[in-house]
């Protein structure tokens, strides 16, 4: 999986929203950052959101020759990124999100944001997965969906369309913050 300028940008607005002064986010999939410092020059050039403190860690990490995902999480203000991934690439949980972590591993951490990043359509188990999704995600935490519905064949096992995430939402007495 990768953590592209969409997620980079919608992690961001997140980030904004939580009102913990000490977020914790985790990833559904270990993700390789395929972000890079002309990328991060542009978010911060075209971002008025931006706290001057995330300004300064941004333009410092766009100086980087190389980074990852987590360096990016901490320079806007994470306290702390993990990820979740049977691969147990990058140091992630070496869960099978098939499987509900909560009762096979005993995992039972909630984060301020729990992010889906292209890893959902690549898992069979659709229900444990996003009880996985819902048992990580604090109250009043972000859930954030960046998956595949169209232009997609042959990617994983399934494409979601939005009306997925409306009724998920509406089962759930979650609120959606954007579509």
């Amino acid at each position: 999986m990768t953590f592209n300028p969409i997620a980079a940008i919608n992690v961001l607005e997140c980030k904004n929203i939580i009102s913990n002064k000490n977020p914790e986010a985790i990833d559904l999939g270990s993700q390789t950052a395929s972000i890079n410092g002309a990328f991060l020059e542009n978010l911060i050039n075209q971002n008025k959101s931006l706290k001057s403190l995330q300004k300064s860690n941004l333009v410092d990490l766009s100086k980087k020759n190389s980074f990852n995902t987590k360096d990016y999480f901490s320079s806007i203000g994470f306290k702390d990124y993990k990820s979740i991934d049977i691969n147990g690439a990058y140091e992630s949980f070496q869960f099978d999100l098939n499987k509900n972590i909560l009762e096979t591993y005993n995992f039972d951490k909630k984060y301020d944001l729990v992010i889906n990043n292209g890893t959902g359509e690549h898992v069979f188990n659709q229900y444990t997965l996003f009880l996985n999704f819902h048992n990580l995600t604090k109250v009043d935490g972000i859930m954030l969906n960046i998956l595949p519905f169209i232009d997609w064949i042959n990617h994983g096992f399934y494409n979601f369309n939005p009306i997925f995430f409306a009724d998920l939402a509406a089962s759930n007495n979650y609120e959606i913050i954007k579509i």
